[in-house]
């Protein structure tokens, strides 16, 4: 049993000995350095930094304060006009008027103070002192009265002249005008009764009867002074 172990042993370390033999071998040819092998060095490369030159500080422009707008003045208000005064609206200016249609002869005949009072409602104006004592005389005693006549033959009274400019303007109407016949005939005074609407109409009529001469008024027998209304036509077509 022995004789048959140590030949095995034996062979066992024999074959250690050649692999370890051949590792150191074969160890030996790599980590031998070869001669043409040049070890490559690669040079270091250190950098320095280089410290950046300081950055300018950048002035930021401060906002400037805008002023408050000035504020504008408002206008002045403007000062009521003054009214303007109204002027006097002036009297209208009496109308010509057109010629009327032919009219028969103006009548001279008296009217009486009834129908003249229904036409015109105003009241006359103050007689005179000599004709009011003359009338309260004649309603006192009571009398008929017979009033004046100024169309009788021997009177041969004219009648006014139409005044040329009148003719001209178509100037026309009838004045009534309130006389005062004395007991001679003759006329004492002459009032304007009623106009025409025209001056010249009216004054041309007042110096024509003025120079008239009438029958007087009489009480019975008696002349008395008497308040006659004597009417004048003014007609184009006459």
């Amino acid at each position: 049993m022995s004789r048959a172990v140590r030949p095995r042993s034996e062979s066992w370390w024999g074959l250690l000995l050649v692999l370890s033999l051949h590792c150191g071998a074969i160890a030996a040819v790599v980590f031998m350095p070869s001669p043409d092998h040049k070890q490559l060095v690669m040079p270091s490369i250190q950098g320095v930094l280089i410290p950046a030159p300081p950055a300018e500080a950048v002035q930021i422009p401060s906002a400037r304060k805008t002023p408050p707008p000035e504020k504008t003045p408002e206008p002045p208000k403007p000062q009521p006009k003054p009214k303007p005064k109204p002027k006097p609206k002036p009297l209208p200016k009496p109308k010509n008027k057109l010629p009327p249609p032919p009219k028969a002869p103006p009548s001279e005949k008296a009217i009486s103070r009834k129908e003249v009072a229904e036409e015109q409602p105003a009241p006359p104006p103050p007689a005179p002192k000599s004709a009011r004592v003359a009338e309260e005389d004649n309603k006192a005693l009571g009398a008929p009265i017979t009033p004046p006549r100024h169309d009788a033959n021997p009177l041969n009274n004219p009648a006014p002249a139409y005044p040329s400019i009148s003719r001209r303007l178509q100037e026309e109407g009838i004045v009534v005008l309130e006389l005062l016949i004395l007991p001679n005939g003759t006329v004492g005074e002459v009032r304007i009764k009623t106009s025409s609407g025209f001056d010249r109409l009216d004054q041309t009529a007042m110096k024509a009867v003025k120079r008239w001469r009438y029958l007087p008024a009489k009480r019975g027998d008696e002349a008395i002074s008497y308040w006659y209304l004597q009417p004048l036509e003014f007609s184009l077509n006459q």
